[in-house]
């Protein structure tokens, strides 16, 4: 089941209310295509993306909130385990879908959904092994779109230049724009620490990647999709990885030197994200297939 975290309106109605029941929601859920998230059972957690992310102590969020439930979609395949520590995104689900993707990913404030390669806005809140992620499109703040389908790598370029950092100015407009969703946001989310710009999402981990952070994808000759028909239509999007999934499994220091996915680290995204990695050709499982994306310097 989907994972609601709803903030109670100011005098106290009870949750069976009607006005409760019109408040705004934030509808917390692993993405549902299956981007579970890594487990992390070693290694510490805090800053490894690479941006402003928050670690914060569980009771500091639940004084934000007044319920906050996360569980994994895949929690009953791992019920020997006493604590669930796997790496976990769950996207928060503002306003009803737009009707065109079932899916998770859409922007908070509008319910629109966020095409792949399409450049967005997110808010990053981590909570141990889980990281909430708040969306919003920069068209929903009156910015520019760029058709994902008619644009050069330069014209993608300077419309990625062309947009504002994601600074005290720009909150106070997504504030003056949606007051009444953006006040039911957990404080935390609400500065601008949170919130960077990112171009695509870690196939595996569901986890938002940036502009120029470094990452591993598939090769574009590797034929990606497994052999079932059904899943021919369902792999959109270049096979990406996290760098954060590599120093999960091997460590920050190991996954330096790597460079590359191990086989170590396919076992672990075989078992952690098998709702993903059935959807795969096994070729995809191979180091040659794969290649890392360094910043640009």
């Amino acid at each position: 089941g989907n994972n609601t975290l709803i903030t109670p309106p100011k005098g106290g109605l009870s949750p069976s209310s009607s006005a409760m029941r019109n408040q705004h929601e934030i509808l917390l859920s692993p993405d549902e295509d299956g981007k579970d998230g890594a487990e992390d059972a070693d290694e510490d957690i805090q800053s490894k993306l690479g941006f402003g992310f928050i670690e914060l102590p569980a009771p500091d969020i639940e004084r934000s909130v007044s319920e906050l439930t996360m569980r994994s979609i895949g929690a009953h395949a791992r019920d020997s385990k006493p604590l669930d520590s796997r790496r976990m995104a769950y996207y928060a689900v503002g306003r009803a879908g737009d009707g065109k993707s079932s899916g998770n990913r859409r922007c908070y404030f509008t319910g629109t959904s966020i095409p792949y390669a399409t450049p967005f806005y997110a808010g990053c809140v981590q909570q141990g092994p889980r990281t909430l992620v708040v969306f919003c499109l920069p068209s929903a703040l009156g910015l520019r779109t760029l058709s994902a389908n008619s644009q050069t790598k330069e014209e993608r370029e300077r419309y990625l230049q062309s947009l504002p950092n994601p600074d005290v100015q720009l909150l106070k407009e997504m504030k003056k724009r949606y007051a009444e969703p953006f006040d039911t946001l957990p404080s935390q989310v609400r500065s601008p620490v949170c919130w960077q710009l990112f171009v695509k999402f870690c196939f595996f981990s569901g986890l938002p990647i940036a502009e120029g952070e470094m990452h591993y994808r598939v090769k574009s000759t590797v034929n990606v999709i497994a052999t079932s028909p059904a899943d021919s239509t369902s792999i959109p999007e270049e096979i990406s990885l996290s760098h954060e999934v590599m120093e999960t499994v091997n460590g920050k220091v190991s996954a330096e030197i790597l460079r590359l996915p191990n086989q170590k680290t396919f076992d672990y995204i075989r078992t952690q994200y098998s709702q993903q990695s059935a959807k795969l050709n096994a070729e995809v499982f191979d180091r040659k297939s794969w290649e890392m994306v360094m910043p640009e310097v």
